[in-house]
């Protein structure tokens, strides 16, 4: 029989684990606020280009979206029609 003098211990050293947390917690403050400077860095930048746009972004994709729409309804219906293929070897 073993007795519990003969047994190994699990034993943790508290102040390292103390240590490493306060370091892990330091680190993520750190990270977040690299984080946060890199966002508004690329926030001032996609305002830039918006601004220095002939055409708002909002604009830009109605118009597309528009010139979408009438292809596809130009497309349905010529499916619809059975159009002929246009011969382009002449």
């Amino acid at each position: 029989m073993m007795d519990d003098q003969d047994s190994p211990k699990f034993q943790l050293n508290t102040q390292q684990i103390i240590r490493g947390s306060i370091l892990i917690g330091v680190g993520s403050v750190i990270a977040l606020a690299g984080a946060a400077m890199a966002g508004t860095a690329f926030v001032a930048a996609y305002r830039d280009r918006v601004s220095q746009m002939e055409v708002p972004p909002s604009v830009l994709a109605r118009q597309h979206w528009e010139r979408a729409r009438h292809a596809a309804v130009v497309g349905v219906g010529e499916w619809r029609n059975g159009a002929q293929p246009v011969d382009v070897s002449s």
